[in-house]
């Protein structure tokens, strides 16, 4: 029998446990705010630099043609409110907040001969009642503004020539600095606050006992900056950290941080931040190396969420250990996966090449926090033939806000530009479980090595293909989906529009 050519007919009988197509609504899209495009070619320079969301309103920093900008955003509609531009050059890093009745926000910049940080107040009207400048070059990485609601104080952090540096604001501008000279060097850093005011910083350290960068975890008094006490989270002579630890605040003084090594193991632990005493540990095997990507949690119902860099997401719970896994094995140019979460959702963010021809595009993949059953996806591609890239993402309720950078002439970067995007897509329909849409006993199957144009049509514009599990692998018109089959692995693929479904089995 042959069946490497052309296409053939082929009933297939098979129980509805045989295949299982999970029903995925598409998420609503409740607006899409585009941010100018640039009027000359600028290389790779408008990004994001932080959102921040309150009760109506979405804060976002970011780029136009290299130069810093502020707009703050009604969050229900995506109508503009306004948008500031300070005149810096951005160098990609930097964030904001929300700051009592006022936002804050800090960015690297172009500063002098070298790599700076400045910092604003903003008023909600959009005026600016202070800029300061961190006085600094050479800056390799920064974290900020964090804001330490219990001592109503702003920080930026800053790591130079092996020292990291603090900045404090109040609303009235700087009240003070510190210097923390660092010893080894450290070739990244994150930080953030917990709810009892500590300091907390992740680094990865270039121990010169070590095969790969230690992560080291500092507690600091974030008005002077010393050392309230640190440890190293691994062994300092081993190859064993695969990728930057994370620490994120849990619950009162406890912290959580996570790490993966190259021996296929997730490791995570609990802290009192005030003592350095470790509460909770959990140590996970897995039959792959995994690369940590982003980590959230929701304290209120004991649960860690970590995702991979290839977008597999897997649930913890500090009483049961694993609770579910999501497993994907998605590429991309440009990996940039995130993880949120909370009581209601979990939700993934992550970019993922379809096999078209336009580059990766940013799929939203929508899970129900107790199972990890897939609820609803839909994907982000803002100007055709190019990258989009996921910048940054918030969870606020039922409604996800992401920014995302879509790049043009991706071939030589001294004639690329960027242009941003922020999408924000409703995820009420995803508060309950879905249930599996059987496929009838009897399946018309479609056997085809090749082109399925021809089965396709012409006068179907959109199609989703899933996998035998029920996981969304492309979607597009008839084209589209014919070059993503022509690529596809063997296997069993279901390919809906509307309420019309065909199943190819591909030799």
């Amino acid at each position: 029998m042959n069946n490497s050519d052309g296409m053939r007919m082929l009933l297939v009988f098979m129980t509805a446990s045989a295949l299982v197509v999970q029903a995925q609504p598409e998420l609503p899209l409740l607006w899409e705010h585009r941010f100018p495009e640039p009027t000359f070619m600028t290389g790779y320079g408008d990004v994001a630099v932080g959102m921040a969301v309150r009760n109506d309103s979405l804060l976002v920093g970011h780029s136009w043609e290299n130069i810093s900008q502020s707009s703050l955003i009604h969050a229900a509609t995506g109508d503009p409110v306004w948008s500031l531009s300070s005149g810096d050059t951005v160098y990609h890093q930097g964030g904001r907040s929300f700051f009592g009745n006022a936002m804050i926000g800090a960015e690297r910049v172009a500063s002098g001969a070298g790599i700076g940080v400045r910092t604003r107040l903003y008023d909600l009207d959009g005026t600016v009642p202070w800029t300061v400048d961190a006085g600094l070059q050479n800056v390799a990485r920064m974290c900020g503004p964090l804001v330490n609601g219990a001592g109503d104080s702003a920080f930026v952090l800053a790591y130079q020539n092996g020292t990291l540096h603090g900045f404090r604001y109040d609303h009235a501008g700087g009240t003070g600095s510190w210097q923390l000279p660092t010893g080894h060097p450290w070739r990244e850093f994150s930080a953030n606050f917990n709810a009892a005011g500590h300091l907390l910083v992740t680094a990865m350290v270039d121990h010169p006992g070590a095969f790969t960068d230690v992560p080291r975890l500092v507690v600091l008094n974030s008005v002077d900056g010393s050392v309230e006490w640190s440890a190293y989270l691994e062994d300092t002579t081993g190859f064993v950290v695969n990728s930057p630890a994370m620490t994120v605040p849990w619950a009162g003084d406890t912290m959580l941080t996570v790490h993966t090594t190259y021996a296929g193991k997730v490791l995570m632990r609990m802290t009192e931040a005030t003592t350095g005493q470790s509460v909770w540990s959990f140590e996970d095997s897995l039959s792959l190396s995994p690369y940590l990507a982003s980590v959230a949690v929701v304290p209120s119902q004991g649960s860690i969420l970590v995702a991979l860099d290839r977008g597999s997401v897997i649930a913890y719970s500090r009483s049961n250990g694993r609770v579910w896994m999501d497993t994907l094995n998605l590429t991309s140019a440009y990996p940039n996966t995130r993880i949120l979460a909370n009581e209601d959702h979990v939700v993934l963010v992550s970019p993922a090449d379809r096999h078209l021809d336009q580059g990766q595009d940013v799929m939203i993949r929508a899970l129900d926090p107790t199972t990890g059953t897939v609820l609803g996806e839909a994907w982000v591609n803002d100007i055709a033939d190019t990258h989009d890239m996921p910048e940054d993402a918030l969870l606020n309720g039922s409604m996800l806000h992401l920014i995302s950078a879509a790049t043009h002439d991706t071939l030589n970067i001294l004639f690329e530009s960027t242009t941003l995007l922020v999408s924000t897509f409703d995820l009420s329909v995803t508060t309950g479980v879905h249930g599996h849409a059987e496929v009838p006993a009897l399946v018309q199957g479609i056997i085809s090595a090749g082109s399925i144009q021809d089965r396709l049509g012409t006068h179907v514009k959109h199609w989703k293909a899933f996998d035998r599990h029920g996981r969304l692998l492309a979607t597009g018109d008839g084209g589209r989906m014919d070059a993503w089959y022509t690529t596809a692995a063997s296997g069993m693929y279901t390919l809906v529009a509307g309420k019309e479904r065909l199943v190819f089995l591909k030799p």
